[in-house]
């Protein structure tokens, strides 16, 4: 780490600093032990793995409506002289989207940007959270802030009259993750007190203290958040895992607020999710209770004789991301790509945990596929199944298996932009709402931070 100086600037490094480094025959001798696995260039896909979108099922109706989601976090110091003292904010945005009133843009050369901003109605959560060397007033440490805020976040913020932990708890009722009556959260074990030896703890919903050490546990104590929480570095890495859980759980909300109220509706809605349809790290378990979730609406609709909405996660980063753009020159538009595991272990991924391990099992809630646009964008998808038989698909690349990929694809058709390379017009409106400019955005939290703590300096 470099020092700073007192006019505020940072100590340069030596321009010949690299010299060592290059000339070491130790360093020369290992990169020449490693092997880079998923850089080749991809030039063709074998043919039983490309599909027309033309072969798909009849799309049937194209929604009316577009849901986007997308967060952002960002953590700032709130003290010059201190700079690893800090603050974490994350920012989520929900934005519908009247897909009827933005498909009247298609016959313009130029789209009127106003007609976009009309079409569009945006809804936002914004969150502060403490970091190193900041905690609750009422508490004595990070970490334990970080339980009671998340819990105060879930139990506080609503989603149309909905708050968050009680969606929450039914996802957890329905991924069989809480007592036989549904009325509380069982924890593996106390997740506050070192050496404490309760286990198989049963939390209700307000929050119970733990039989043996008697500190207060939540419910959200479950997603394990407050695991990476650091007291003295940084804690960028939950914020994103918080951010992450909250896009997800957020648009899962509003698809319930449709289903509850409005069945019929939600068959014209789309749901997409800047991101995989995927969680990881602590919280990956909650996918298979999003599975479950998902199961549970398809059979409600199919009830009532209503379609699945399409729900679809866009990757724009990555090696996923990345591959497929390496393939774009090398495919017809309207064309989709399956992935079995084979090609993705072989062609994408570095590793495979197991021989027999399936790719995402234990971290995606839908699937992967590659599909160039009409209009030539290469996009990296995540579909789930939505199959009210339950059960996940003996082929999971299988495109029969995914009622609503025809719809997918007919929708990516008409939402292109040529605004940013591979752009969809609903994520390129999430992403401007949610994103919180590194520049001019850090020094305004940065200036709020220190004037409500009372430290202007």
């Amino acid at each position: 780490m470099p020092y700073q100086t007192k006019r505020g600037t940072w100590e340069r490094s030596s321009r010949l600093g690299h010299v060592p480094i290059v000339e070491s025959e130790f360093v020369k001798g290992r990169l020449r032990g490693y092997k880079v696995y998923s850089q080749e260039t991809a030039r063709d896909v074998a043919q039983e793995l490309v599909i027309s979108a033309d072969e798909l099922p009849d799309p049937g109706p194209p929604p009316k409506w577009a849901l986007s989601f997308d967060g952002s976090a960002q953590e700032v110091a709130i003290r010059e002289e201190y700079p690893s003292t800090r603050l974490g904010y994350i920012q989520i945005a929900g934005v519908l989207l009247f897909l009827e009133e933005l498909s009247n843009q298609r016959q313009r050369v130029f789209v009127d940007p106003a007609a976009v901003r009309q079409a569009a109605q945006e809804s936002l959560v914004s969150i502060v959270l403490p970091s190193s060397n900041v905690c609750r007033k009422d508490l004595t440490s990070v970490r334990e802030s970080w339980r009671a805020e998340v819990f105060e976040l879930f139990r506080d913020y609503e989603v149309e009259g909905q708050p968050i932990l009680e969606f929450f708890f039914r996802l957890l009722r329905l991924g069989g993750r809480t007592s036989p009556s549904g009325e509380a959260i069982i924890l593996d074990r106390c997740p506050v007190t070192r050496g404490c030896p309760a286990r198989g703890i049963s939390v209700s919903k307000e929050g119970s203290p733990c039989p043996s050490c008697g500190t207060m546990l939540y419910p959200t104590d479950s997603l394990r958040l407050h695991e990476e929480v650091q007291e003295l570095g940084t804690n960028v890495t939950p914020l994103g895992r918080l951010q992450s859980v909250l896009e997800h759980l957020v648009m899962l909300c509003y698809l319930d607020y449709l289903l509850e109220r409005l069945p019929r509706v939600l068959s014209s809605v789309a749901l997409i999710s800047d991101g995989p349809l995927a969680l990881f790290g602590p919280q990956a378990p909650l996918k298979r209770a999003i599975e479950s979730y998902l199961v549970f609406a398809a059979r409600q609709l199919a009830q009532a004789k209503h379609r699945p909405p399409i729900v679809v996660g866009i990757e724009k980063t990555g090696q996923f991301a990345e591959h497929a753009a390496q393939l774009a020159g090398h495919l017809p538009t309207r064309t989709l790509v399956r992935l079995p595991d084979s090609y993705i272990y072989q062609r994408i991924l570095t590793t495979r945990s197991s021989p027999s391990s399936a790719f995402g099992e234990d971290t995606y809630y839908g699937r992967k596929f590659f599909y160039k646009s009409a209009t030539g964008q290469m996009l990296t998808i995540t579909v789930p199944s939505l199959d009210p038989t339950a059960g996940g698909p003996p082929d999971r690349d299988d495109p029969g298996h995914y009622s609503t990929l025809s719809s997918t694809l007919a929708l990516l058709d008409e939402v292109g932009t040529r605004l940013y390379e591979d752009a969809l017009i609903p994520v390129a409106l999430a992403h401007s709402y949610a994103s919180i400019p590194l520049g001019t955005g850090s020094r305004v939290l940065t200036l709020l931070s220190r004037e409500l703590l009372g430290d202007e300096g």
